[in-house]
């Protein structure tokens, strides 16, 4: 586990900047530094210690998968322990997968997968059953769409 991170009101405001997404123009860390009255160099600075800190993840886009074509699913599978490891590197070898969880009860993994050639999904589906001897993996279809916001407010008491 890390240690927690202490963020002093820039660090929370920046964090808050970016939960709402990055400016779509050419200088986006630019325009978040004159947000924040701190040079471009320390947003960057600041962004690197906030993923080293492990407070966010990630920047990155969001696409709309279905609007290119692609399909996507879930998956929950059961997977024994002694080859859990083992069986998610395999399924995170897939550019296509963008979630895997382990979670408690009897479908332990769970993990999201679009592409844009359904027999690909069949593949993976089939190799995973294949290579790791697994019974129990089922393809849950999206049939429609939902798509929560979350916003951590950072600078709220």
């Amino acid at each position: 586990m890390l240690p927690e991170m202490i963020l002093d009101s820039v660090g929370r405001k920046l964090v808050n900047l970016l939960q709402e997404g990055l400016p779509l123009e050419k200088d986006p860390y630019g325009i978040i530094a004159r947000d924040l009255d701190i040079s471009r160099s320390e947003v960057t600075e600041r962004i690197g210690a906030l993923v080293d800190g492990g407070v966010i993840r990630r920047i990155g886009g969001v696409f709309d998968s279905a609007a290119m074509g692609y399909s996507s699913l879930l998956v929950g599978a059961a997977v024994p322990g002694e080859i859990f490891g083992d069986a998610a590197a395999f399924v995170n070898s897939f550019p296509g997968v963008t979630h895997n969880y382990r979670r408690s009860g009897p479908l332990n993994m769970w993990f999201t997968f679009a592409s844009g050639d359904p027999g690909e999904i069949d593949g993976l589906l089939a190799a995973l059953r294949e290579r790791f001897g697994l019974s129990s993996v089922y393809p849950f279809p999206k049939v429609k769409h939902f798509k929560l916001r979350v916003f951590f407010d950072m600078e709220k008491e």
